[in-house]
This record gives structure tokens, sequence and C-alpha cells, in this order.
């Protein structure tokens, strides 16, 4: 059994090392992949530029990245269709999960699932627990290894939903400069994602991709809404639909939202401040109250502890 155990834990570690190396490593091999196509002549043969393809892969991409994708694949078989819904959905959100994709995620739920059962099983073993208790503590942590994942993309979602709701005033007024300036909202779009960067600019960069491969601006704005998942680039893509529809000038249009979102950011900022003060009374009553009690009322019961002991010797 113990040999078992650290079998798996093993693979479940070079799950997580996959992913890791995954993440880090995607950008280099996008590079490589994109120069070595540009070295590609065009008189080859497709079995020719196959086989050249596979010879200039890295042994990891014909090795474990192979077999990793593999096992990725027939865990989202396994997946219910439901949760496999979902999971695309929040990678998408994340955008493509730093880089390692819906197959980096899968790879990385099902060790976190290998690896608490695991935890569960021993810990069923080395407590003796009967066997209800022991088929409870296994579903226990079966579901926090399939939890776990997935709490950990929606927070990913949601730091990246803050961030683009903390930079949209500023990426619409310089979208705004630049079509006032006369360029159309495509080459806005390219003049602010050539000097921005951030989640924003990530999302306006994949925008501009899909307008540059035919897909109509209205399905495009659409996806990027649905991507982004606020309500405050739910109004803007809903405006730039509106005003194409309209014929309406799309620096007018621009200009009103950028003033409408730099207030939905005041408006918000005040919410915040209104909950500090019942955010801050729980913490206060908990560690504050008590050493201030500590401290004003600490020297005061000692003299009339000193006193009482005095009178009653």
């Amino acid at each position: 059994m113990l040999i078992i155990i650290a079998m798996l834990a093993a693979t479940c570690l070079f799950i997580v090392l996959y992913v890791l190396i995954q993440a880090n490593s995607r950008k280099d091999r996008l590079v490589k992949t994109r120069l070595r196509d540009l070295n590609v002549g065009t008189d080859q043969k497709p079995a020719d530029m196959y086989w050249r393809e596979q010879m200039n892969k890295s042994l990891y991409d014909r090795t474990v990245k192979s077999i990793a994708d593999k096992i990725a694949a027939k865990l989202s078989q396994f997946t219910p269709a439901s949760l496999r819904a979902q999971a695309e959905e929040l990678v998408d959100n994340t955008n493509n999960f730093n880089g390692v994709g819906f197959n980096g995620f899968m790879l990385l739920l099902g060790g976190s699932t290998v690896f608490f059962v695991l935890l569960g099983i021993w810990m069923v073993y080395s407590k003796h627990m009967p066997f209800g208790r022991g088929l409870l503590t296994l579903f226990a942590f079966a579901g926090a290894g399939v939890g776990l994942p997935f709490f950990v993309l929606r927070r990913l979602v949601e730091q990246r939903q803050e961030a683009i709701r903390q930079s949209m005033p500023d990426v619409l007024d310089l979208l705004c400069v630049s079509v006032q300036a006369g360029l159309g909202f495509d080459g806005a779009l390219g003049k602010v994602t050539a000097k921005m960067n951030g989640p924003l600019i990530e999302e306006f960069e994949r925008l501009l991709q899909e307008l540059r491969m035919g897909v109509t601006r209205r399905h495009a704005l659409v996806r990027l809404a649905k991507r982004c998942g606020i309500e405050e680039m739910k109004l803007f893509t809903a405006a730039l639909i509106q005003a194409e529809k309209l014929g309406v000038g799309m620096a007018q249009v621009l200009e009103i939202q950028s003033e409408n979102m730099r207030e939905m950011r005041r408006q918000r900022a005040k919410e915040q401040a209104a909950k500090l003060p019942v955010k801050i009374l729980f913490p206060t009553v908990i560690f504050i109250f008590p050493v201030m009690f500590v401290v004003v009322l600490g020297p005061a019961l000692v003299t009339i502890v000193r006193s009482l002991l005095t009178r009653l010797g």
C-alpha cells in the first residue's frame, strides 16, 4: 500500500511540475515555432514537411507534452459535461489559464484529486476509522481535491476582472483620443494595444485578432463581453454595437463611455469605503479591545488584588 501511495504521489508531483513548466515555456515555444515555420520551404512535400516538423520539435514536446495532452484528453472525457463546460468557461475567462490551457487545468484537476484521495486514504488507515466514517472522509477529501483547482481558477478570474475594471477608464481615454485623431476603431485598437499592457489590453488584442480574421464586429464584441464577464464591459460593448447599428460617431460614444466608466469606478470606490466601518468592527472587537482592556484595567486589577490581600493578611 505504501509503494502504491508513493507512486501515485510521484505522479501528482509530475503533473504539477508539468503545469508549471508548460506555463513558463509557452512563450519560448511559440517564438521557436514561428521561426521554424518561416524557415520551412514551400517546395517540400507534405510528408517531408511533417517529418521535418516532428524532428524540429524538442524532446519535451514529442514525449512529455504529447503524453500529458493525451492524459488530459482522457480526463476530460470522464469529466461530467456540466463540470467540463464550467472549466472551459473559466479557463477562457483567465485568458487560457496563464498559458497552460484547458489541458493543463485538467491535469491539475486530476493531480489534485488523486493527491487528496491519497491523503484521505492515509488518514483513514492511520486513524483506523470505521467503514462509514472512512467512506465519508474519502468523499470529503475527493471533493476538496476537485474544488481546490476551481477555487484557484475563480480567484484568478476575479483578480483579472478587477484589473479590467480598474484599467477601463484609462484605456478608453486613449482609445477615444486615437479615434478623435482620425484613426478608425480597428486602428485605434492597434495603437492602444501597442502602447499599453494588462488584462484588458490582452482582451483587446484578442478582439483585434478576431476582427482581422473576418469575424463581424458585433460577434467579436459579444464574445469580448462574455469573456470579461463584468457589467462595465457589457455596457461598453452594447454601446458600441448600438452606435454601429445607428451610425453614431464612434468618438462621441467612446468619450461618453469613458466618462461613465470613470463615474462607475468612483461610485465603486465610495461603496468600498462605506463598507470599511462594518468590516473593521470584527477585528477591532476581537483583537484590539481585549488588548486595550488589559492595558487600561490591568494596573487597576493588580492594585485591587494587592489591597485585598493586604486586608486579608
